[in-house]
């Protein structure tokens, strides 16, 4: 006897072609919910409205937070630790010049692997943070001088003045 257990169990959505659909509407609709989000939650003008929850994940999806520096933090102690263990055992199954290489020139290139990259992100973070340092000082002389120079009254001048002599 043979009984049709694979026709019995397949679901009609499992197939290649419905699987293609599926998808297809998956991605459409999450297209237009990243427009949505974009146009409404992440506006420039909702910037410091949030708190909690929504807070974080404002700062999140506007890369006003960066997490790539603690992610390469916990990925280069998990990889020391794999650099370690994998000498750890080379030294005990009886290569002992392997895993004291392994040890050594492995967290030596790893370290300064990671460095590298934690490099990037730290001079991408010290940017953002004199960005923001700058755009404070500009909306503070905009605010007391006015856009136009003509504006000023003289005083700006003088303050100028008295914080290049400082």
């Amino acid at each position: 006897m043979n009984y049709g257990y694979y026709n019995y169990y397949t679901d009609p959505l499992m197939n290649y072609t419905n699987i293609f659909a599926v998808t297809a509407v998956a991605a459409l609709l999450a297209v237009i919910l990243g427009i949505v989000l974009f146009c409404t939650f992440l506006r420039k003008n909702n910037e410091g409205k949030f708190s909690g929850f929504k807070g974080k994940l404002y700062n999140a999806l506007n890369f006003n937070r960066f997490y790539a520096e603690n992610i390469i933090k916990f990925l280069y102690v998990i990889a020391a630790c794999v650099v370690t263990v994998v000498g750890i055992v080379c030294i005990v199954m009886g290569s002992f010049i392997a895993g004291v290489c392994a040890i050594v020139i492995g967290n030596v290139a790893l370290r300064i692997s990671m460095e590298l990259l934690l490099m990037f992100v730290i001079l991408c973070k010290k940017t953002v943070s004199m960005d923001r340092r700058l755009s404070k000082i500009e909306a503070f002389y905009e605010d007391r001088c006015g856009e136009d120079r003509g504006e000023c009254s003289g005083s700006c001048e003088a303050d100028e003045a008295e914080t290049e002599i400082k």
